[in-house]
């Protein structure tokens, strides 16, 4: 017979296990309620509100008898909350705890007296996130103080189980949002951005948008302002005004695409030529550093030497950038720029044969030169290709003599309303056209937005959607490369359809969209520290050299006398 010793033994290894295999369970049955709470921003309400106050008001009179401020708590608990809220600004203890004393369980009559009053709070989220920081300053397991609430709520019972079959909803937009404001107000936090962003704005300076270039200037250009989406959206902010918020394409949505004959010809022929055409009279002036009057716009000369023409197909695209912008209540988040992106493509045996972006490409025609933007050797930057060799062919379409342009066919993103113009708010205002297309406009990477951008599929013509961040471009079938790093199982994603949004989980997982975002700040705080440097030795430059004048003038005085 076994020995009653060996017996117990095996009873508490056995409750043991059970009760780990129950925690394990609870756990996982607390993080969907998590989600939820989140994503689908669920309640408590009746006695469960009362009940969950009462959790936080114990929890966090704990966390105050081990050493923690009112104010910290506060502060802890609102950095930590992940549900967009439009008006919550602060989180504030006493919409979240009841009075003292106060016992929903001994105390029948609380329901009652708290059926009209709009506190305790409904939202499970902060009840949640409260806990868990009130457990971390008590040297606690933050879900075991949570799973002590859920289990105490009627809603623990109710919860939906894994099996459950749940109806259509918007969960998985919400949660990318989510994931965006998320990775965007980390970096800018990590990088500490709003000093870069302040040493931006103590200088006199603009922003190249197709160079990525932040230059001295002595003209006042830039638009400095507060934030791109609070209090209102911006939809008709010039190009060469924008300030330079750190961003990076998620997709290129084609608008206009068509067939047409181009000219070209060699940069480095033309720049040599520049100056005199421009001196005939014939044209207008190029931004603010050719003066002289005219009667069309000058980019290249019929007769311009070695220029030739070229049949080619232009896209019109409309980018999507993810950026990392100010919220307007002093901190941080994402929001989505759009701006025009122009590519051409030609056959293969030409010079310049393949597909390009036109570099300071931003209208339809490419005629115009940049306003403020200029070359490095000083001289006006008119549409251009780069080739891999280094050699640049500037391009433009000739009009007709009637004045129109040489597409021979061309399709149009909504040709019974807007054309190939953006609408500036297609959520919001949808079919209402803003400003010219080169201005550039923003709006939140809010789950309307995000799901109206990256789950459709956006082909015009023959020309699909650009994703830089499609499968496709990367070295995918390797299992070592990059795109594999800690990526989950693509049946496992919010977006498991091989949509753009697929595309874009996939690079949350795998750092390639942090690690971009990172380039583009690094590149921004290394610009503006060399400029700010420049900028310090030049004004002491200049002030030595006045005080300098001064002093030679009353020494020259003093020697005459």
């Amino acid at each position: 017979m076994e020995p009653t010793s060996e017996r117990g033994n095996r009873r508490d290894e056995q409750r043991e296990a059970d009760m780990e295999k129950r925690r394990k369970a609870d756990k996982e049955k607390l993080r969907g309620m998590e989600q939820q709470a989140v994503q689908r921003g669920m309640k408590v309400v009746k006695l469960d509100r009362l009940k969950a106050a009462f959790h936080l008001t114990r929890a966090w009179k704990r966390a105050n008898e081990a050493g923690l401020r009112k104010e910290d708590f506060q502060d802890a608990v609102l950095s930590r909350l992940k549900r967009p809220h439009a008006k919550r600004q602060e989180f504030r203890l006493a919409n979240w705890t009841l009075r003292r004393g106060e016992d929903p369980t001994t105390q029948p009559q609380l329901p009652e007296i708290y059926k009209n009053s709009p506190t305790p709070q409904k939202s499970l989220e902060p009840y949640l996130v409260g806990l868990a920081v009130a457990a971390e300053q008590c040297g606690e397991d933050p879900d075991d103080w949570k799973l002590d609430m859920m289990r105490d709520l009627s809603i623990w019972s109710r919860a939906v189980t894994p099996t459950d079959i749940a109806p259509p909803d918007d969960r998985p937009a919400e949660t990318l949002e989510i994931l965006l404001k998320a990775l965007c107000a980390e970096l800018a936090q990590r990088n500490r951005l709003d000093e870069t962003f302040a040493a931006i704005c103590r200088m006199n300076c603009r922003w190249d948008m197709f160079c990525e270039r932040l230059v001295a200037t002595d003209v006042a250009c830039m638009q400095r302002i507060e934030s791109p989406i609070s209090p209102a959206y911006e939809v008709s902010l010039y190009f060469e005004e924008m300030f330079p918020f750190p961003s990076i394409p998620l997709l290129r949505v084609p608008y206009f695409v068509g067939k047409a004959e181009f000219l070209l010809a060699p940069e480095d022929v033309l720049r040599a030529q520049d100056e005199n055409y421009l001196a005939s009279g014939d044209y207008w002036p190029v931004g603010t550093a050719i003066k002289g009057n005219g009667g069309r716009h000058y980019c290249i000369p019929a007769d311009a030497p070695d220029s030739r023409s070229a049949n080619g197909t232009l896209a019109w695209y409309r980018e999507i950038r993810l950026c990392i912008a100010p919220d307007g209540h002093g901190g941080y988040t994402s929001a989505l720029e759009s701006r025009p992106y122009v590519a051409v493509r030609f056959d293969a045996d030409l010079p310049f044969g393949g597909r390009h972006h036109v570099v300071g490409g931003y209208e339809l025609d490419l005629e115009r030169g940049m306003f403020y933007g200029r070359d490095d050797d000083g001289g006006p930057v008119w549409p251009h290709i780069r080739m891999a060799s280094g050699e640049s062919w500037r391009i433009t379409l000739p009009k007709r003599p009637d004045g129109s342009l040489p597409f021979a066919e061309w399709t149009e993103r909504n040709p019974d309303t807007t054309g190939w113009y953006f609408e500036a708010d297609p959520v919001l205002h949808a079919g209402e056209v803003g400003s010219e297309p080169w201005y550039l406009s923003y709006t939140p990477a809010s789950a309307p937005y995000v799901r109206l951008w990256l789950t459709e599929d956006w082909r015009l013509a023959d020309e699909p959607a650009d994703n830089p961040w499609s499968r496709g471009n990367f070295d995918w079938d390797d299992l070592e490369s990059r795109w594999n790093r800690d990526l989950p199982p693509i049946h496992e994603l919010n977006f498991p359809d091989f949509s753009h949004a697929t595309w874009i989980e996939c690079c949350l997982h795998n750092g390639l969209i942090e690690e971009a975002l990172q380039a583009s700040i690094d590149r921004l705080k290394e610009q503006t520290g060399r400029l700010q440097a420049d900028w310090h030795a030049a004004r002491e430059r200049h002030a030595d050299a006045l005080l300098r004048r001064w002093t030679t003038k009353s020494e020259e005085k003093d020697i005459q006398k």
